[in-house]
């Protein structure tokens, strides 16, 4: 209908608002576990080695932004 705000839209971007905020407070080690895992397709072993650190501690980092992110959702 024209004129009739878009609702669902205005929930959508403040959703990723708030995602994006909870994204941008994180270490940059968390963004770059993420990133690589998420968008570069590495696995978690091939993260830690790119990164210099052991797989538990990707996997604790992935961990960590998916509670934020989970967090940030709601």
């Amino acid at each position: 209908m024209p004129g009739f705000p878009d609702i669902l839209g205005l929930r959508r971007w403040r959703r990723l608002r708030r995602m994006r905020k909870s994204l941008l407070a994180l270490t940059a080690m968390h963004r770059d576990v993420f990133r690589m895992i998420r968008f570069d397709g590495l696995s978690i072993a091939q993260t830690a080695e790119e990164l210099g650190i052991d797989n538990a501690e990707a996997e604790r980092l992935l961990y960590e932004v998916v509670l934020v992110l989970v967090s940030a959702d709601r």
